[in-house]
């Protein structure tokens, strides 16, 4: 089942082993690992997993809502989650991965993302880059794009 931005979802404990077993696998102990918008959010209700800062009124499908709305601009080639090292050998029942921002594929400038992404309270972006070599499994970047880095503090 896929979850709808702004649909209310319980933690799937199914879903959160998935997750994990797949970072960990692609170097998510010491690396940064990017994962789709559904890999995140699907079955995830861990409010605190990304823009842990954000108001306290705005819930987690808020981001997932604005984080789905820019993958599907027409300037928008790609949105993933870039996943924190992950911090537990161990994941409680009610913990995700941990998420400080998303990968931006586009080619708008990173002010115009900012826009696209105030709802979700996000902080002034980074990039333009050509790429994001640090991050395992970064989007694709074609002819004509560039990286932009959205965050939360």
């Amino acid at each position: 089942m896929t979850a709808t931005p702004g649909a209310h979802t319980v933690m799937d404990l199914a879903k959160q082993t998935a997750l994990i077993d797949h970072v960990r696998r692609r170097g998510g102990a010491s690396s940064q690992v990017a994962v789709t918008l559904e890999q995140f959010f699907d079955g995830n209700d861990c409010e605190w997993c990304i823009a842990p800062n954000r108001p306290e009124d705005m819930p987690l499908e808020t981001v997932h809502r604005v984080l789905a709305d820019l993958r599907d601009h027409p300037e928008v080639h790609d949105v993933r989650v870039e996943l924190d090292v992950l911090e537990f050998a161990e994941f409680p029942d009610d913990e995700w991965p941990f998420a400080s921002g998303a990968a931006v594929i586009t080619t708008l400038a990173p002010a115009e993302v900012d826009v696209l992404t105030a709802a979700a309270d996000t902080q002034p972006s980074g990039g333009p880059a050509a790429g994001a070599e640090w991050l395992v499994d970064a989007p694709a970047v074609p002819d004509g794009h560039h990286y932009v880095g959205v965050w939360w503090d």
